[in-house]
């Protein structure tokens, strides 16, 4: 390659590597932004955790799946049309989401299973197209970038989930803390939301006093109204099952409601944080119903702020589409400059290949490939301790660890912040210090991932030790080395699969990665509601320490598998 020639492939090359993380970041806004919308949901709608878990199960197999054969198409697809048409898709159908309740006429209040079903059905959709969001990238950095530059180079590419996670977690914590509408001066709704939040929120705290409770069974007295409103409480009385004595009780006056409200607004408009032990000093409650009833202020002057959480991210993801469709090119050939002379394997000649060669090259390369599934087993591990994260932390945050919509936005931003900066040192390390082999340096990122958990889960079984930058400290460096395996696990798919087979490697390995939404998903929206946010944090920190396990297993593999190609 003359040094004219070297010079336009390195110009194409970094373009296609910031297009394509641009690209990439922006399907990260449609797709976590559901995240930042289940708080504004759980409070309106009531809808519980394991819900959530659920949905979030079925749709992360659905992406897994969707990956997967994306992967297959991506090795024989122009992925520059891949590509677009997949972020156009998610966007339209993340800006229907926010039309959802009125087009069902669902107001605020208990949701009815319908509203469920279709929140469903739009998350399965969403996520199908999701899949057309990695696997394109795979093979063209493939493509793009040689086997011994691919670790530091893919990695400043995998920054870009990190940094569209980033940008959206800030952006929607400020959606969730700064628009929708006011409901506080409407008794019924607040009473819904009241109601809500006890469902989801307060029988934790019964919860957790008591390991050994199981069920709570909740009991709504009867509401009297009289003309001066709402004088005769509304009481909720949470127990364990009637063979358990523990019985907790909060009980909703909507006139402490207006109290608590009118402190909390004197103190947003003194531009100053009121204390719980204030407010409850100030209006004359305990410091439990006064904390409950701040959480649910919260919740009542911001009605339907997680519609522009669909929204805006979709509008933002439309443009994005059209952008990726302009500037992204496919292979090196298809700009007129030679394929890379380090990464020749046995199919380079598409033309003169036939359909069963390149089915045996696949066959080998992946499916027969010891250390494609060694990787894919680790991924499993692996999202599992990031999702955990990612798609729950909005919520534990602002009901575990009483934060604000804001304040959990910006502890996910820190995490997101860390994890590019993680994400670049484990790229640079592994070519640096272990030869390109990814295992190696993934080994070491599992066992601080799994530090940082645990320090997270003693702050948390210790309320009030840790101010809330330390929890956000903390949280953050979990994302630091979190997200280094999840980077290198794909290079090193691509590098053994080689650039031929990158794309279907990544998506068996993506396959592995999702399947752990059964327990990312599901497993920990049922263990919130049944045993309590304490046990999730458990489970977490044994999945961390299995990973380690997995990635020690591998300690002896090679760095790439151009030799068997």
């Amino acid at each position: 390659m003359d040094a004219q020639t070297k010079k336009r492939f390195t110009i194409w090359q970094w373009r296609t590597i910031f297009v394509t993380m641009i690209g990439y970041a922006l399907f990260y806004f449609v797709r976590k932004n559901f995240s930042f919308a289940m708080p504004g949901l759980a409070a309106e709608y009531g809808i519980s955790n394991t819900s959530f878990g659920l949905l979030m199960t079925i749709v992360g197999l659905v992406y897994g799946f969707s990956r997967y054969f994306n992967g297959i198409l991506a090795d024989r697809m122009n992925a520059r049309y891949h590509m677009s048409f997949g972020l156009f898709c998610c966007a339209a159908i993340s800006i229907a989401f926010g039309f959802i309740p009125k087009i069902l006429g669902v107001e605020i209040g208990t949701a009815p299973q319908i509203l469920i079903i279709v929140f469903g059905i739009l998350l399965v959709l969403i996520n199908i197209f999701q899949g057309s969001g990695f696997p394109p990238c795979a093979r063209l950095l493939a493509h793009w970038i040689p086997p011994q530059e691919l670790a530091t180079k893919q990695s400043i590419w995998n920054t870009s989930h990190s940094i569209g996670a980033f940008v959206l977690a800030l952006f929607c914590g400020f959606i969730m803390s700064n628009m929708g509408r006011d409901v506080s001066n409407d008794p019924q709704t607040v009473e819904n939301i009241t109601y809500n939040y006890v469902t989801t929120l307060f029988k934790d705290d019964v919860k957790k006093s008591d390991g050994a409770i199981g069920k709570v069974i909740i009991n709504k007295d009867k509401v009297v109204k009289i003309e001066n409103g709402y004088e005769v409480p509304v009481r909720y009385t949470l127990k364990a099952n009637p063979t358990d004595t523990l019985e907790t009780t909060y009980t909703f006056h909507y006139d402490n409601f207006v109290a608590v409200k009118e402190v909390m607004d004197k103190a947003h408009e003194e531009n100053k944080e009121v204390s719980t032990k204030e407010i409850a000093s100030l209006c004359n409650l305990s410091p439990a119903q006064a904390k409950a009833t701040q959480v649910i202020v919260a919740r009542t002057e911001h009605s339907g702020a997680w519609k522009y959480s669909f929204w805006l991210p979709g509008i933002i993801a439309l443009i994005g589409a059209l952008g990726l469709f302009i500037l992204l090119r496919d292979t090196p050939k298809s700009v007129g400059l030679p394929e890379l002379e380090s990464a020749k394997t046995s199919i380079d000649d598409e033309e003169q290949v036939d359909a069963a060669s390149r089915k045996a090259f696949v066959k080998k390369m992946v499916y027969k490939n010891p250390i494609i599934w060694g990787l894919a087993f680790a991924n499993f591990f692996v999202y599992v301790v990031r999702f955990s994260v990612l798609d729950w932390g909005p919520k534990f945050l602002t009901e575990a660890c009483n934060m604000s919509y804001e304040k959990a936005g910006i502890t996910v931003a820190a995490f997101e912040i860390m994890a590019i900066v993680g994400t670049l040192f484990a790229g640079w390390a592994t070519d640096k210090f272990f030869g390109g082999r990814a295992h190696r340096t993934c080994l070491w990122c599992m066992v601080g991932a799994g530090a940082a958990m645990s320090v997270f889960y003693a702050f948390y079984l210790n309320p009030g030790v840790a101010p809330d930058w330390a929890l956000i400290a903390v949280l953050a460096m979990a994302g630091f080395f979190v997200y280094g395996p999840q980077a290198l696990i794909g290079i090193a798919a691509a590098n053994h699969a080689t650039k031929k087979a990158a794309a279907t490697a990544n998506g068996l390995v993506g396959i592995f990665g999702y399947l752990s939404t059964a327990v990312s998903g599901l497993g920990i929206g049922w263990l919130a509601d049944h045993l309590g946010w304490n046990y999730v944090f458990i489970g977490v920190i044994a999945m961390a320490v299995i990973g380690m396990v997995v990635f020690l297993l591998m300690w002896r593999a090679r760095r790439d598998g151009y030799d068997k190609a």
